[in-house]
């Protein structure tokens, strides 16, 4: 697993600069090449997802754009620790041919379902209630992704959106996904300054409303 997650992260540096220079394009310059890209998590967030998968004993596991399988290896690590399953959502069959290989190069694809089927064709159609979920994909979607999974999210289960504070081109549709949550009475939510800004939301009680 180390000597995969360092490859890869050699790779995400050499790959930042180029990004960079796509994002000050704006447009649709980054997106029309977002398939030669990772647009992974970082170490940070990866160790974070891990930890919080430990925590909670998650047992399922879903993962809402794996791209070439960073943060795929991290979550798959702790459900192999947890006796779990991950289950990883790409729809880019390029990018999910690496994710595979990833994963069988860190001996982990066992831990793994790898799907094209978006959040909500995927969600509905598991058995089990779901314990955390990652969202890393088109921040458009974000919200759409958010609605699929929190049904089927148990009580104390976890939302992690990634890319809440950078890049700043997102401001806006990050906003209206923060402001989407912040409506619901049974979830709490906490930005934490880790990597490219996480949103962590857990499901618990309903409070009532004042």
């Amino acid at each position: 697993m180390e000597s995969v997650l360092c490859a890869l992260e050699a790779r995400s540096r050499k790959e930042r600069q180029e990004l960079e220079a796509l994002r000050a394009a704006g447009g649709t310059a980054l997106r029309e090449r977002a398939g030669s890209f990772m647009l992974d998590v970082g170490p940070e967030a990866g160790l974070l997802l891990n930890t919080l998968v430990r925590v909670a004993d998650a047992r399922t596991v879903v993962e809402i754009g794996g791209s070439v399988g960073y943060s795929t290896v991290w979550l798959a690590e702790a459900v192999r620790a947890t006796g779990g399953r991950l289950y990883s959502i790409e729809v880019d069959r390029r990018k999910q041919d690496e994710q595979r290989a990833q994963l069988t190069a860190a001996g982990l694809d066992a831990h793994v379902e790898l799907t094209t089927s978006e959040a909500p064709e995927l969600v509905p159609s598991l058995s089990a209630p779901v314990d955390l979920v990652l969202l890393d994909h088109w921040k458009e979607l974000y919200v759409r992704d958010f609605d699929a999974c929190w049904p089927a999210l148990r009580r104390g289960g976890v939302v992690v959106a990634d890319n809440m504070l950078m890049p700043q081109k997102n401001a806006e549709v990050i906003a209206g996904y923060r402001r989407h949550i912040s409506g619901l009475p049974d979830a709490q939510s906490h930005l934490i300054a880790v990597g490219a800004g996480l949103e962590v939301t857990t499901k618990r009680e309903k409070l009532p409303r004042t």
